[in-house]
């Protein structure tokens, strides 16, 4: 018995035609997903990268940070982005539980302190918080200030100025050309307070407030 083959109607080739449409489309999306997020965890590494090292130069030399007004490059050669930054310093509040017993050494010296017109607890006042974040600049893509959505990193780190043991030679020499040795004592004893570099967030408030008064005045 003789059987005759069944053609491919049209309407099967359009549905198969569609089919591999979608596939492809699919397969399209996935990649640029994946190439997408592929390019922006390199820049999010890239901001780490680039906080650390701000940190780290911070803590030896502040006065050879480069300039905040002015982008950074980093990556591989002919790959390379450009990154904004800022860096911020600010108090760090430390509570110190009352004694059970009280000692009366501790209150003599408390006393002897307190004639000089200081404190047993100055030195649980001298610790900081030093924060950086670094974004993608919009000159390769980001943003001009730190927007939700653009690749960025944020690094804190707690130290204590007075740690001086640990500073290298440099570092010491530089401090006592700048302050002075009782400058270095100041530090060392929690009696310097003050030159803290403005918070991250009282430098957003400052630029707002800047940037009103120039909006203000060109009205």
């Amino acid at each position: 018995m003789r059987t005759t083959a069944r053609g491919i109607t049209f309407l099967e080739v359009v549905l198969a035609v569609a089919l591999l449409g979608l596939v492809t489309l699919s397969v399209v999306m996935a990649t640029n997903y994946i190439t997408t997020a592929s390019i922006r965890n390199s820049h999010r590494l890239n901001a780490h990268e680039i906080a650390n090292r701000l940190m780290l130069q911070y803590f030896d030399d502040p006065n050879s940070l480069p300039s905040e007004g002015a982008s950074v490059e980093y990556g591989r050669e002919g790959v390379s982005s450009r990154y904004r930054w800022a860096l911020g310093e600010e108090s760090l509040a430390v509570e110190i539980p009352t004694p059970v017993s009280p000692s009366t050494d501790e209150d003599k010296r408390e006393q002897q302190l307190s004639r000089l017109g200081r404190s047993s607890t100055d030195r649980y006042g001298r610790f900081r918080v030093v924060r950086v974040r670094v974004w993608l600049s919009e000159e390769t893509g980001g943003s001009y200030s730190p927007e939700t959505g653009v690749p960025q990193a944020t690094l804190a780190r707690m130290y204590d100025p007075a740690d001086i043991p640990n500073w290298n030679p440099d570092k010491l020499r530089r401090q006592i050309d700048t302050t002075g040795l009782k400058g270095v004592l100041d530090q060392m004893t929690g009696a310097r307070a003050g030159g803290l570099r403005p918070s991250l967030s009282q430098q957003r408030d400052d630029s707002k407030s800047s940037g009103g008064k120039k909006q203000g005045g060109a009205k």
